[in-house]
């Protein structure tokens, strides 16, 4: 039992990084390039970002 939790704690630690990171560099790569689609997805990542925190 007391190798289990720590290994869920720290799995859970990860994917939260992990999506954290990836938000943040989808913002940061999506920018520049200025496509028809980036826009929307610009929006949508705001949307989702005051959604969530």
């Amino acid at each position: 039992m007391p190798q289990i939790f720590p290994m869920n704690w720290l799995m859970i630690s990860m994917l939260v990084l992990m999506i954290f990171f990836l938000i943040k560099t989808h913002i940061f790569f999506f920018k520049p390039f200025k496509t028809i689609n980036s826009k929307n997805w610009i929006k949508n990542n705001k949307l989702i970002l005051n959604f969530k925190w």
